[in-house]
């Protein structure tokens, strides 16, 4: 067990560990804005080019929960530590590439570094900070998380508007050195005995092969249909390796997830509502930069502008929520926080080319108040037993990068399905002669953001009646 800090040094750390959330998170999205760049200056095809995004969401979603249990095994520290210094390397190694190869196997190894960051956060921040503050601690965590997330394209589009697109990379490399001397001169010695290395090698096998196979579905299915028998074939073979992951994960005597933690309502219904808002906050990274720079002809800069305020707002919220949320619970905040997260819905279901900025402006700022106050992490680390609290940082970074996986896929195919039926034909990129096909698509995206977020509702309003049922038996 980590020994207990002083309170200055614990948001000292929490604030190194929480630059390298952001980091390694908004590597997720910041790439997109650039993808076309790059596209450009590596003389690829942007089908090829858009892998520079994908490989390292992949990546991670392959190696967390490995992750998760060997920091359970060695220390949550040392994994935290050299994964933040081999997820630095990688983005030196992204900011020097000079070819698809190159950067493609840089990104692998920024995505090796993020996961052994990402799967041992959350147990850190709830080592050294005691049960009372774990709301505020993983509501501050969670808004450079979340800001991580959405704040890519905004921030994306400023870098690019002084600097070319190396500099994306580049910027990582002083801040993740000075987290990492933070955290080298203040982490507390991990003092929990060292169990030997064991690893579910078969359900690991198992796992990554279903994981890789649904994520080649989801991007290959994109450019060539999902109706096509090879996509369906896809994923009907990551459904029945996660059934053999499933199974053997209930007799294996070492599992690599002790499935028992998906017991617990709180946890699992926590890990499916993070998955559908991380998934509706990439409809905005992916559908916004198009909205902006090519419908209303705004500078990459002026865009990059306007979609910060979802990050600046998110970045008070989120703590507030933290907060909120240590004396009313996480699960009465973020049930309130999703009623938020219709006004922006609407406002983007509506919203058109006649309509002032300042409504969309207006949206943006709701949907960062909403996504700060969204506590997903302290409801899934707080319904995760204390025995599982590795494998919970872990499961929940990966429903995380699930859900921006999966929002970045789908919002991208009902976008240009919405496109393909406004314009009675196929079509797969952005229709610059007829720019009301685009708002069509993006109307008819977001319906599907509004029934994500209206999923989410449901599914937190059963969990608190429930538990409020049961509240009420005991005292009878």
């Amino acid at each position: 067990m980590v020994e207990i800090l002083k309170q200055g040094s614990q948001w000292i750390l929490l604030f190194a560990t929480s630059m390298v959330s952001f980091m390694s998170t908004i590597d997720a999205s910041i790439v997109n804005i650039a993808v076309p760049k790059m596209s450009r200056d590596l003389k690829v095809p942007m089908n090829e080019a858009e892998w520079i995004v994908s490989v390292y969401l992949v990546m991670i979603c392959v190696l967390l929960i490995f992750f998760g249990k060997l920091s359970d095994q060695v220390g949550r520290i040392p994994i935290f530590q050299i994964g933040t210094l081999i997820f630095v390397a990688g983005s030196l190694f992204c900011g020097l590439s000079t070819n698809l190869t190159m950067i493609i196997i840089s990104r692998v190894i920024q995505a090796v570094g993020a996961s052994m960051t990402m799967a041992t956060n959350f147990g850190i921040i709830t080592e050294i900070f005691p049960f009372q503050r774990h709301g505020i601690a993983l509501g501050v965590n969670s808004s450079f998380v979340q800001v991580g997330n959405i704040a890519g394209p905004g921030l994306g589009g400023l870098i690019l508007a002084t600097f070319n697109w190396h500099y994306i990379f580049f910027v990582n490399v002083p801040i993740g050195l000075i987290a990492f001397a933070f955290g080298h001169h203040i982490f507390p010695k991990d003092t929990q005995p060292r169990k030997p290395i064991v690893v579910d090698w078969l359900g690991y096998a198992t796992y990554s092969m279903a994981t890789v196979a649904f994520f080649v579905a989801i991007y290959w299915g994109q450019a060539i249909g999902f109706v096509q028998i090879r996509i369906m074939g896809l994923f009907a073979i990551a459904a029945g390796l996660l059934a053999v992951f499933i199974r053997h994960e209930r007799q294996a005597k070492d599992p690599l997830i002790n499935l028992k933690i998906f017991k617990s309502g709180g946890f699992s219904i926590g890990i499916i509502t993070a998955m559908l808002v991380y998934s509706v906050g990439y409809f905005n990274n992916m559908i916004m930069p198009f909205y902006l720079q090519e419908t209303l002809k705004l500078s990459s800069m002026t865009a990059g502008l306007i979609l910060m305020s979802i990050p600046i707002l998110n970045i008070f919220s989120a703590p507030v929520g933290g907060m909120i949320a240590d004396h009313i619970g996480a699960e009465k905040i973020s049930f309130l926080a999703l009623f938020i997260f219709l006004i922006p819905e609407l406002i983007f279901i509506n919203i058109n080319v006649s309509w002032s900025i300042v409504w969309l402006i207006v949206g943006l700022a709701f949907f960062g108040i909403a996504n700060g106050a969204f506590q997903n992490n302290p409801m899934i680390m707080g319904n995760a037993g204390k025995e599982y609290q590795g494998v919970a940082g872990s499961i929940a970074a990966l429903a995380r990068n699930f859900g921006m996986s999966i929002g970045l896929s789908l919002a991208t195919s009902l976008l240009y399905f919405g496109i393909s039926v406004k314009a009675g034909k196929h079509i797969t990129a952005y229709p610059t002669a007829h720019p009301h096909w685009f708002i069509f698509g993006m109307h008819f995206t977001y319906w599907f953001a509004l029934a994500m977020i209206i999923i989410a509702i449901s599914l937190l309003g059963g969990l608190l009646l429930k538990q409020r049922l049961s509240a009420k038996q005991v005292k009878e």
